[in-house]
């Protein structure tokens, strides 16, 4: 049963440096230093060495946390001759800030890489990080997460999940180690009363009513799933694809990747894993120089089926929670919300 608290804003620098004094604390920061440039420049996730620099007032869209559980580039294991040496990242890590649609994405990866098969270097990751999120009070326009139940703001599956009051936080707490988190500093902490509650509720309502797109994900699926989606629909979509890779890369659910070894000296070297994109001709080359995945129509085809039709038959959920980046991304505005619209209003048309 969640647990709810109130933190004065003025004691959440103190609470956060208390925290950052037994595990590493990652926030949004804003890049460069330039007061005059401040709203021309990038929110991204960083390790945070002075509390202040920490950007509260930030776009829901900045990059995703995946990074931090499934880095861009991660070393497996360092190998000498016929030894190897396993690499796994321990580091015990608070992140602040994170949206309640990349939380939600977490718990989708937590099911990809830790059901049929353990991926233990992202469990290892994954058992020593923390996460407090904070709602979405005015969500982007480019947002749709509200059609998938995965923000903007989260009934379950958090540690400690922050609603901006103005003047005051509403802490809650739905896990042991988040409200572990909070009884270590309890001093800090007082008991919510009427008005608090009141003035949460407002403020969820108010920002459901600002969700700009109206997404039903659920209505393209079925869709798809009638067989009338033709390929000539998905070759008309890969004509304007750039295969710049930009929609996987910031997707908070896209988990391609490439093994290579880096070769230090002769018979020494390291095994590590990087980012790729199914979007890419050569991701699918097999031995003997066989392409499965050729045409590029095919491959954009398997991206939107594995968000729309196999997440949802695997693990119940789509692989989108609606967080828009991909909108924000993709040059050739062929992304999630604009695609799932189409087949939304192509079919309703044919009918």
């Amino acid at each position: 049963m969640n647990k709810s608290l109130v933190l004065d804003k003025n004691y959440l620098s103190y609470w956060l440096r208390q925290v950052r004094k037994k595990m590493s604390l990652i926030a949004p920061l804003r890049l460069g230093n330039s007061e005059s440039s401040r709203t021309d420049t990038d929110v991204v996730f960083k390790t945070i060495e002075n509390i202040h620099e920490i950007e509260l007032n930030c776009p829901s869209s900045m990059p995703s946390i995946k990074e931090f559980l499934f880095p861009q580039k991660e070393d497996m294991f360092g190998f000498s001759g016929d030894t190897a040496d396993i690499l796994k990242d321990d580091t015990k890590r608070l992140i602040f800030g994170v949206r309640s649609c990349d939380l939600s994405a977490i718990t989708l990866l937590d099911k990809f890489f830790g059901e049929n098969f353990i991926d233990d270097y992202y469990r290892s990751r994954r058992k020593n990080t923390l996460f407090i999120s904070i709602v979405c009070n005015n969500p982007d326009p480019t947002c749709f997460c509200r059609g998938l139940g995965t923000g903007p703001f989260l009934k379950s599956n958090f540690d400690i999940q922050l609603t901006d009051l103005g003047d005051r936080y509403m802490v809650e707490t739905a896990s042991k180690q988040g409200t572990s988190l909070i009884e270590n500093h309890h001093y800090l902490f007082s008991k919510p009363k009427k008005s608090d509650y009141e003035d949460q509720y407002e403020i969820l309502l108010s920002s459901q009513a600002k969700f700009e797109k109206r997404i039903n994900l659920e209505n393209a699926r079925q869709k798809i799933l009638t067989g009338r989606i033709s390929d000539l629909f998905w070759d008309w979509i890969a004509r304007r694809c750039f295969e710049c890779g930009g929609c996987v890369y910031e997707c908070p659910l896209c988990t391609c990747f490439n093994v290579l070894d880096r070769i230090e000296s002769e018979g020494k070297g390291v095994r590590f894993r990087i980012w790729d994109a199914c979007m890419f001709k050569g991701f699918t080359r097999m031995a003997g120089n066989v392409w499965p995945a050729e045409r590029k129509g095919s491959r954009i085809k398997h991206w939107y089926f594995h968000k729309l039709v196999y997440y949802p038959d695997h693990f119940g959920k789509f692989g989108c929670v609606g967080c828009g980046r991909c909108t924000i991304t993709c040059p050739g505005h062929i992304d999630m919300a604009t695609i799932a619209n189409k087949i939304d209003i192509g079919d309703r048309r044919r009918k």
